[in-house]
């Protein structure tokens, strides 16, 4: 099985773990947004819990709860962006504050959040502890997204975006019953999330006037002065091969080294395709 096969089928169980979930939710209201904030996600998130968990010889059942709990956080704070940003569309259709209005999503994202954490809560305090920070880390995050300036680039998506691929990671670690893992695979969830809004930002930057450039793409392009081929490019390969050394250190099953070797390739080849930007950094 290769990462897509595998990213595949992860994607056919979480969607119907997210059906269940806003399914048993009592409130209809809340049922109906919930569904709509959470509809048609790539599930890569939750498929990272999937993996790692599988790789380090856990139950793929014992997985479930944390893929699911990745999902209904990354889905709120992806709803809660597009109210910062305007943004008026996500994942091909309008987006859930344009729908539904920006209070009614802020308070459903307020429910959805806690919901998550208590989730999570079933693998323990420390497992809770560790996802309250994450998530405290994507606040700050956001706020250099929006005021922080190109001097802070790396720590800006470290904390906005990175968190909430160290929160997969993490999870994988408690799932399987290596919690003795857990700071190597936050920080390989750190350097895989790292390298996902680099790629990200890139697109913006090749895409985009720069005038019309926001937040940590912005960052990136004053960083390099616009030369932003060559820096991504470097940093790329710096970041891949410090990924590289962490998973060396973690003892995963054989049947599963290849699939977490591509995780940086597929996820930056996955960006660049999507964009439908030539690739010009490798």
């Amino acid at each position: 099985m290769d990462l897509i096969e595998f990213w595949e089928r992860s994607k056919v169980i979480i969607d119907s773990l997210v059906t269940k979930f806003v399914d048993d939710v009592k409130d209809w209201e809340i049922m109906e947004m919930s569904k709509y904030i959470m509809k048609d996600g790539k599930r890569f998130r939750g498929t990272l819990v999937f993996l790692f968990n599988d790789a380090l010889g856990g139950e793929e059942k014992n997985a479930y709860q944390g893929a699911l709990a990745t999902e209904i956080l990354h889905s709120a704070s992806l709803a809660l962006d597009d109210i910062v940003d305007y943004d008026l569309t996500r994942r091909g259709m309008a987006s859930a504050w344009a729908v539904y209005t920006n209070r009614r999503v802020i308070f459903v994202s307020n429910f959805l959040i806690p919901t998550a954490l208590k989730i999570i809560s079933s693998y323990g305090k420390e497992a809770l502890n560790i996802s309250i920070e994450l998530w405290k880390d994507t606040a700050i995050g956001a706020l250099k997204d929006m005021y922080g300036d190109k001097r802070e680039y790396f720590k800006t998506i470290e904390l906005k975006t990175a968190s909430l691929f160290k929160l997969p990671a993490m999870l994988a670690s408690f799932s399987s019953g290596k919690k003795e893992l857990v700071d190597k695979l936050l920080e390989a969830g750190r350097v895989l999330g790292v390298i996902y809004q680099l790629i990200d930002d890139y697109v913006d930057c090749v895409k985009l006037e720069p005038e019309k450039l926001v937040g940590s793409a912005k960052q990136l392009f004053e960083l390099t002065n616009g030369k932003v081929d060559p820096f991504v490019s470097n940093k790329y390969a710096e970041l891949k091969s410090e990924y590289l050394r962490i998973i060396s250190s973690i003892p995963f099953f054989n049947e599963y080294n290849e699939l977490i070797i591509a995780l940086p390739d597929f996820l930056t080849m996955g960006l660049l395709a999507e964009s439908g930007i030539k690739n010009k950094l490798f």
